[in-house]
């Protein structure tokens, strides 16, 4: 309980300053999500370490993460660089948050570190794209594109998609190769694709297996690396208008808005009215087992 106050309270502070961040200082952007990229993915490996979660952090929107730090840091000036990760920050990890239902759940430090790790990237590529004319106040609504069409497909497609490619093959040589025995031995560790087919029932179990149980494997791969390029899409026009691009983010943050109204209303506060139930009967069985005092 008292987890969850800190993390709603922390939470709200949290978009209050990324908020005045991005309008009043956005070059401090990038400093701002390497502050807290620490604390999170401490806390969260500690959480889902525990729980047998702790593969999930060998997925892909935690390599971009990592991918972030470097084009920050390491590589500020390298445009191409800059554009694969501006990609891939508005194409596979800001979608995920529509995808995988992201929500602002203020009270869940869970669910708030799975929005901040999805969105934070593409608030950092929006500071670092949009800088100039966010500090001088210029907002043309589309700019000329001074690249041909075939250094646009390379630098918005085919880069950040390499970039993809690496971590999917790191990813199956780690899982299919280094630990393959390890999760053979001990299936309640959780990876992302015993995740999706844990239930016979669900969807996404249905659409995994539909080649056979056994390629349930390949089919998960082929699926993301479609999905990661369909992704792609629409970067290169978000790289060239602002008003765009805030509209796109604009529209993701308000499903993020919308996933978390939902849990509220739908399940935290049915889990709220039975913890009260509870308690009331509790009280009301104290009350009546209590002795009676004579006057």
């Amino acid at each position: 309980m008292l987890r969850d106050k800190v993390s709603f309270v922390l939470g709200v502070l949290l978009i209050m300053v990324i908020e005045f961040v991005l309008l009043v200082h956005p070059a401090k952007m990038g400093l701002l999500y390497t502050s807290l990229l620490l604390p999170l993915m401490t806390a969260r490996y500690i959480i889902y370490r525990a729980d047998l979660y702790h593969y999930f952090m060998y997925d892909f929107c935690y390599f971009a993460q990592v991918m972030q730090c470097f084009q920050m840091h390491k590589y500020p000036d390298d445009i191409r660089f800059a554009k694969a990760m501006f990609a891939i920050a508005n194409g596979p990890l800001a979608l995920a948050i529509a995808m995988w239902r992201n929500s602002l759940v203020f009270h869940s430090l869970d669910k708030m570190t799975s929005m901040f790790i999805h969105i934070l990237p593409a608030l950092v590529m929006f500071s670092q794209r949009w800088h100039d004319h966010l500090s001088y106040k210029q907002f043309p609504f589309f700019e000329e594109m001074e690249t041909s069409i075939a250094t646009t497909l390379f630098d918005f497609y085919i880069n950040p998609f390499i970039w993809y490619l690496v971590w999917q093959i790191g990813y199956l040589i780690k899982t299919e190769l280094y630990s393959k025995k390890k999760l053979e031995y001990n299936t309640s560790i959780m990876t992302s694709l015993r995740w999706m087919v844990r239930k016979k029932d669900s969807k996404s179990y249905t659409v995994l297996s539909r080649f056979g149980e056994h390629n349930q494997l390949p089919t998960f791969v082929c699926i993301q690396a479609v999905y990661t390029m369909a992704t792609f899409l629409l970067c290169p026009l978000l790289w060239h208008s602002i008003y765009l691009h805030s509209i796109y983010l604009s529209v993701i943050f308000i499903i993020a808005l919308a996933n978390g109204a939902s849990y509220y209303f739908h399940v935290f506060a049915k889990r709220y009215m039975t913890e009260i139930g509870k308690r009331v009967a509790e009280e009301q069985k104290e009350e009546d087992t209590a002795p009676s005092k004579s006057h």
